[in-house]
């Protein structure tokens, strides 16, 4: 579910790495948000759609 739908983008792990170099693991989770979105066949549906696509103008919101 954590997936943008124009992007792509999703849930990343890693590591936090402190001063010491001892390591805990970390996830980063995209800034998703359900909009109401117009689909290249003229209908519309809600969407995942992570918050740079949205400020991109990569998505048309529908009313």
């Amino acid at each position: 579910m954590a997936v943008c739908s124009v992007c792509g983008k999703k849930t990343v792990f890693g590591n936090t790495v402190a001063h010491s170099a001892t390591t805990e693991r970390r996830t980063w989770k995209p800034n998703l948000r359900k909009v109401k979105a117009l689909l290249p066949d003229g209908t519309s549906k809600r969407v995942y759609v992570c918050s740079k696509c949205l400020k991109a103008g990569k998505v048309k919101k529908a009313v």
